[in-house]
């Protein structure tokens, strides 16, 4: 049986032509992500675009766009993103000619690119829509003039609004330095000059297919073949494409989705972690790069579609709370729960998050404290002593599927298991008699739950909460000053990171030691109220043996702060 031909036409284009074609209304559909772009990325494409106007260049290739044919309508597949920030710098110009009087060439802006008026009805219509999510927002706060009421009303209610805010004002900011330092009579022509690069020098290639399915396709290939595709973006067109009549109500849950998980600020990466902690919760260890096949074997029909989209949207709001300390979830939990997601995420153990979101719901609340517990002790006692993430991961990702089975039903079930590859107290203590710490932040964490061990504190283990007033003060610099002559640069370099030359200071005292000597910083450590400073100030002098001496003295410490059963 013959394949049936793909439907596609690849032509280039400029985005003059596609915007100001009104034969071709672009639209973002539903199911389309919201503007996503971070300020950084706004800033790259005006500063690659004054680049290449900079240098003469009468050409700048923005990638491709994908639309597919819907009437009258161009939906976008892939490429909004670019185009919506494109716009928003066009719009940006119009609002310059406006506010300085030249509202004819504002508007003739405005027609040509961003939203004309028909001519019988006199109703408004965009050349670009966003998605359902964005659409009212972006036509009022970026399509319409600044003096409109409707932009001066508009406020930014999601996170994407904030975005599309953040990119407007970048591209007043980049409008206003192009013509800052030019004579008022070449202000305006530099904007026209700016006006006909993006209309006729900015090129795409249009890759316009008749149907989704296509598009869809196109989408596979194009990632398949290593190009710029957001594997979030490839997941949720699969999800689409197999969702068939229950496509609105599967188009709800993702998006509903993705607000939660918006709400977090992580990377961009993060829907597709989230569903790949979500995944090895029911499957066990997944990598990213198999994550999209092992969704497409599995889930292959539409009532699969549905149940997964479900589960994904009920659970980002048990991953919301494991991944921050301060979700209200916890508000009814012991402190020490805020203290201990808080201190995961700053340990940066995301392999943990499978284990977390499969025991959320299994485990009673004294069973699942135990666990935040359970396994802050096991990440610091992993990250000391250098275990390899990926025996971590693969670990946790079969263990959370066990207690997804039922299989392991408490932590004590869990310890069994996990002890095979955490450190026990003999490796640990090692480890950290020998530690090199160069991050800043733990360091001073590390040393914060040794003295809460020493003082005899419940929750050692967990994050401190007392912020800039405890700073951290190595004795060694790592630019050793004129006091330091005895000690060789390289050793000072070797032994500034070690946890037993590290200790915690009041920030007001550590603020005035800068790089002296031993003699000048030990009346400081020994005043300390810090009884693990004032040990590194029992010394004569200070050297690899004396730094050797207090760390053996941490590393005794650090068995019991971080026990491997608790």
């Amino acid at each position: 049986m013959p394949l049936r031909p793909l439907s596609i036409e690849i032509v280039p284009e400029t985005i003059g032509a596609i915007l100001q074609n009104t034969q071709r209304r672009l639209s973002v559909p539903l199911n389309q992500r919201s503007y996503s772009w971070k300020p950084e990325h706004v800033k790259d494409l005006y500063s690659d675009w004054s680049a290449a106007i900079a240098d003469g260049k009468e050409e700048y290739f923005l990638g491709s766009i994908v639309v597919v044919v819907s009437g009258e309508t161009m939906q976008v597949f892939d490429g909004q993103q670019r185009l919506a920030t494109s716009l928003i710098l066009i719009a940006a110009i119009r609002d310059y000619f406006y506010k300085s009087g030249d509202k004819k060439t504002a508007q003739l802006i405005e027609n040509q690119s961003l939203i004309s008026e028909d001519r019988k009805t006199h109703d408004e219509t965009p050349h670009f829509k966003l998605n359902a999510e964005d659409h009212d927002y972006f036509l009022k706060r970026i399509l319409r003039n600044s003096d409109d009421a409707e932009r001066k009303a508009a406020k930014a209610q999601k996170e994407s609004h904030k975005k599309i805010e953040t990119a407007a004002s970048e591209a007043a900011t980049h409008i206003l330095g192009i013509v800052a330092n030019l004579p008022e009579s070449e202000k305006g022509k530099q904007l026209h000059r700016w006006l006909d690069f993006i209309d006729k020098g900015v090129r795409i290639i249009w890759v316009q297919v008749a149907d989704e399915t296509t598009a869809f396709t196109i989408f596979e290939t194009m990632n398949d073949r290593g190009l710029k595709l957001s594997a979030a973006d490839l997941l949720k067109n699969y999800i689409y494409g197999k969702s068939e009549d229950r496509k609105d109500e599967v188009v709800q849950k993702w998006q509903s989705m993705c607000g939660v998980l918006e709400s977090l600020e992580e990377d961009e990466g993060q829907i597709v972690d989230y569903i790949r902690y979500f995944w090895i919760t029911g499957h066990g260890p997944t990598r990213t790069r198999d994550l999209y096949d092992a969704i497409k074997a599995s889930i292959n029909n539409k009532t699969k579609v549905v149940t997964l989209a479900s589960e994904l949207e009920l659970k980002s709001h048990d991953y919301a709370a494991i991944v921050n300390g301060s979700h209200e979830t916890w508000a009814t939990y012991a402190p020490g729960v805020k203290r201990g997601i808080d201190t995961l995420s700053l340990l940066g153990v995301s392999q943990i998050r499978p284990l977390l979101l499969a025991a959320f719901g299994k485990f009673n609340e004294k069973q699942f404290v135990k666990l935040i517990h359970a396994c802050t002790c096991w990440s610091v006692r992993c990250l000391l002593a250098g275990v390899p993430s990926g025996t971590l991961e693969g670990y946790y990702g079969r263990n959370a599927l066990k207690i997804t089975q039922k299989t392991i039903k408490n932590v004590e079930q869990l310890t069994k298991d996990m002890i095979q590859i955490i450190p026990d107290d003999k490796k640990f203590r090692s480890a950290v008699a020998t530690a090199n710490v160069a991050n800043a932040q733990l360091a001073r964490y590390y040393l914060r739950a040794l003295q809460i061990q020493k003082d005899g504190g419940k929750e050692p283990q967990y994050i401190p909460s007392d912020g800039a007033a405890v700073t951290l003060e190595h004795i060694v610099p790592s630019k050793p000053g004129p006091d330091w002559k005895h000690i060789k640069p390289e050793d000072a370099k070797a032994m500034c990171n070690r946890l037993g030359n590290q200790v915690l200071l009041a920030g007001s005292i550590n603020s005035k030691l800068g790089n002296s000597g031993y003699k000048v910083k030990k009346p400081a450590l020994a005043a300390s109220s810090f009884s693990l400073t004032k040990i590194a100030a029992e010394f004569d002098s200070w050297n690899l043996e004396e730094i050797t001496k207090r760390q053996d003295q941490l590393a005794d410490l650090a068995v019991l702060a971080w026990p491997l059963k608790v």
